[in-house]
């Protein structure tokens, strides 16, 4: 029989709309397809970040099953249920969709965003449970995109490290003004969407080689229309700001394979072979920027059933984007 490929998963941010990635990932890691694969490595960046963190955490606690409990508790607790709940949730939609926009910096106030985030991460990742720092430590691999905000340019924090805590889930998720920056390992974060969004190029420098890297992406490629009025063209503005460094490090993916065609020597001196990277993109294209954060019971569901019935497509040769070169 073949072998199975082993597959390193990168989770594009785009705040509840994450819940897609978190139906996808419940699917791969489901008795259906997990036996289909090896899984090497997770990352991922905002909602993306969540995800893989929650999926990594469960499968070094007790596997695959926990993985998915967790990717759907952390999700059915994210949602606006009680009735204050539902009604905040609402009126801000409602807010945002107004033409008109008022900024306030996060430290004019105080955010609830980050609290709240906290909170579940605490209850669902368990940080307490993972294994000591310097233990032997089992794949999967996780790398969280941040922005660095002193420095400038990004990294991509892995969760073997012993300064690994929750405060780098919330560094990725931290976009402003929502969220303060958020303090971890020596410097000041934001969201990573402003630099990796997902990591990959992370994943080629992993202990262990992936053969192929499998994208989730959130934000839409492409438009069908020009975008005229002000909603839709921040709503444009913002899936272009966060498909760039998702787009720039496919295209480098796809020149190291040029490369190596080429010279395949170049894989003797710097330890990389060429890859096939797969991706699934969530079908609702035309969702607005502000249902980003739209917390409602059945919006959230929707998302992961289709997350749920998408995982397959990964498994197809329609969702190739880059591959090896002859």
């Amino acid at each position: 029989m073949p072998a199975l490929p082993k597959v390193a998963i990168a989770c594009q941010g785009g705040g509840s709309h994450a819940a897609f990635t978190a139906g996808v990932l419940s699917a791969l890691l489901s008795p259906a397809h997990r036996d289909r694969f090896r899984l090497m490595a997770l990352s991922g960046t905002s909602g993306g970040a969540v995800c893989a963190t929650l999926a990594w955490s469960g499968l070094l606690a007790a596997g695959p099953e926990e993985a998915i409990r967790r990717l759907e508790g952390f999700w059915r607790d994210l949602a606006a249920t009680d009735p204050l709940e539902v009604w905040l949730n609402a009126w801000t939609q409602f807010l945002l969709m107004l033409p008109i926009s008022v900024q306030a910096s996060p430290y004019a106030y105080s955010p609830a965003a980050e609290p709240r985030l906290l909170t579940l991460l605490e209850r669902w990742v368990r940080p307490e449970a993972l294994p000591a720092p310097g233990a032997p430590r089992m794949r999967p691999w996780l790398r969280l995109g941040v922005a660095d905000i002193l420095r400038g340019g990004g990294a991509a924090l892995d969760g073997e490290s012993a300064a690994f805590s929750l405060s780098d889930v919330v560094a990725s998720c931290a976009v402003p003004p929502l969220f303060r920056a958020v303090e971890a390992r020596g410097t000041l974060w934001w969201d990573g969407l402003y630099a990796h969004n997902p990591p990959i190029g992370a994943l080629l420098d992993l202990p262990e080689k992936p053969d192929e890297i499998w994208v989730i992406r959130l934000n839409p490629r492409g438009r069908a229309t020009e975008p005229r009025t002000a909603e839709e063209i921040e709503d444009r503005r913002n899936e272009l700001a966060g498909n760039l460094p998702l787009d720039q490090e496919l295209g480098t993916m796809a020149l190291i394979n040029r490369l190596l065609a080429a010279a395949p020597e170049l894989g003797t001196t710097f330890g990389y072979r060429q890859l096939t990277v797969r991706e699934v993109a969530m079908p609702l294209a035309d969702l607005p920027y502000y249902s980003k954060l739209d917390r409602s019971a059945a919006r959230l569901e929707e998302l992961a059933a289709l997350g749920r019935d998408a995982a397959a497509a990964f498994f197809e040769p329609a969702s190739i984007v880059v591959q090896p070169q002859a």
